[in-house]
């Protein structure tokens, strides 16, 4: 029977203000999970990442590090045998180390026939964060948008070209396009030859 997976998605640096809850079947991946985050959290996807749990790391494939790691693609998130405040680790980009912190919350029975429900966001704030930038030059941002009560800051990202605003947070469009959103960072990642 599949379970319903609650985690806490921080981003290391900026942890009260942008953060989600996702909830996750755990039939799902572990790469499922690390491209709801990427997605949620409004990166381009085009950076590498991995993810470590209990000493263990997860690699997207073995040609990374030539090394043999475990595959997040092939490791499903009930195989993982997650305890309630289990703490999962996910680096990405390696030149920016851009870290989130993924902490079970709730570990819950699915309800009958509502498979097709999941991943969705069930809370969360902050906009997202800017790829090829560091925490601590996001947070120096936040804190002036937070000080002067406006952003000065251009992003262009995704053909959008306007002010960067981390409060500009809509949960209920982040989870009308999270599902596609999964699908494309999928392919892009698990079948980089098409793109």
């Amino acid at each position: 029977m599949a379970r319903v997976y609650t985690f806490k998605i921080i981003y290391v640096g900026c942890e009260n203000k942008i953060w989600r809850d996702i909830q996750i079947s755990s039939k799902s991946t572990l790469a499922v999970l690390g491209y709801a985050v990427l997605s949620s959290f409004k990166t381009c996807a085009y950076h590498l990442f991995y993810m470590e749990y209990k000493g263990t790391n997860y690699e997207l494939n073995d040609e990374e590090f030539q090394t043999k790691p475990k595959l997040m693609a092939e490791t499903k998130l009930g195989d993982l045998a997650l305890e309630l405040g289990d703490k999962i680790h996910m680096v990405y980009d390696f030149g920016e180390e851009q870290e989130f912190e993924i902490t079970l919350l709730s570990d819950e029975e699915m309800p009958k026939h509502s498979g097709r429900a999941y991943p969705k966001v069930s809370d969360g704030a902050g906009r997202g964060i800017i790829d090829d930038m560091s925490a601590e030059d996001l947070l120096a941002i936040i804190k002036k948008i937070d000080k002067t009560g406006n952003s000065d800051f251009i992003y262009a990202h995704k053909g959008e070209r306007v002010p960067w605003d981390y409060r500009n947070y809509r949960i209920d469009t982040d989870n009308c396009l999270i599902k596609g959103e999964i699908t494309k960072i999928k392919s892009a990642y698990e079948n980089p030859e098409d793109y």
